[in-house]
């Protein structure tokens, strides 16, 4: 799992529904994971407070019933009330003993509980970030993400996006039929990852959308670097071939690029409109190529 992932399992906002976006209400699962690691923490303070109290309770009676046996060495010299307080004694020492069994088995089973769900983070965080045909990062991940991108973006440096869309993807699913369509998405997203490995870029991401919508997003990069970025990603696309079964073909990509330090944009969907207009300017220029200015 990446660092973003294991951040974003370890820093979940404890938020509630009122102070939700209309966008992650749509998206509840990081929320009911955030509320059962919030209940797990709490109960396991509350049954550690209480094995701690029991534990002291059952020092104290312990010590009591060990005065009553220094006192009445000979049980058969005892009143019967004394009798009766002394049995009473003995009696609460055996239930607070078995307090404390019970209260460490609880606490053994939520310790089991916590190791299950740390076990469990980074398949539920893959499943909450990424989609499940390319196994790129998903819309949900940029709706979490980007505003905090943007805040860390150096100013010189800024947040740029850019837009990418297949060529003619309609007619490739009509001709080769959905399952190639499906190979050619997956196709994109392995080439272009493939490309961000190549740079080790730590602060760049690629995400679907959508259908055949992908953006990349970064905050490490200069926009005039981005772009370059962009440009061999695009020229391995439409190097490469797909293959499924007994179809091969090529696909190509229009791509449009925004950057907020440049056009002094405010907000990550500042820039997701400014990309979206200029890929479709791509479209109209004649497709295969990008426009970032």
């Amino acid at each position: 799992m990446d660092e973003q992932e294991k951040d974003g399992a370890s820093g979940f906002a404890r938020r509630s529904s009122d102070q939700m976006t209309p966008e992650e209400k749509i998206f509840p699962l990081r929320f009911i994971i955030d509320y059962v690691l919030e209940k797990k923490n709490l109960l396991l303070a509350l049954e550690g407070s209480s094995l701690h109290q029991a534990l002291l309770i059952q020092s104290i009676s312990e010590d009591i019933l060990r005065r009553g046996k220094k006192l009445y060495k000979d049980p058969g010299n005892m009143s019967e009330e004394e009798r009766q307080m002394y049995d009473l004694l003995a009696k609460q020492q055996e239930m607070i003993h078995q307090l404390t069994v019970e209260l460490t088995e609880k606490g053994m089973a939520f310790e089991d509980m916590d190791n299950m769900i740390r076990q469990a983070q980074p398949f539920i965080m893959r499943l909450l970030f990424r989609d499940s045909l390319t196994d790129t990062y998903n819309r949900y991940f940029f709706i979490s993400r980007s505003k905090e991108l943007l805040e860390q973006a150096k100013p010189g440096i800024g947040f740029s996006l850019a837009f990418l869309d297949i060529d003619n993807f309609k007619r490739c699913n009509d001709v080769y039929g959905h399952e190639f369509g499906d190979e050619a998405l997956k196709y994109l997203c392995r080439t272009v990852n493939h490309r961000l490995q190549r740079h080790a870029l730590k602060q760049t991401f690629f995400v679907r959308m959508g259908g055949d919508e992908f953006i990349l997003i970064s905050n490490e990069l200069a926009f005039y670097d981005f772009v370059r970025l962009l440009d061999r990603m695009q020229k391995n696309v439409s190097s490469g071939t797909i293959h499924w079964e007994d179809t091969t073909g090529t696909i190509t990509v229009s791509i449009g690029a925004a950057n907020t330090a440049i056009s002094s944009l405010k907000t990550p969907w500042d820039a997701y409109r400014l990309a979206d207009e200029r890929l479709y300017e791509a479209k109209h220029r004649g497709k295969n190529r990008i426009v970032s200015e």
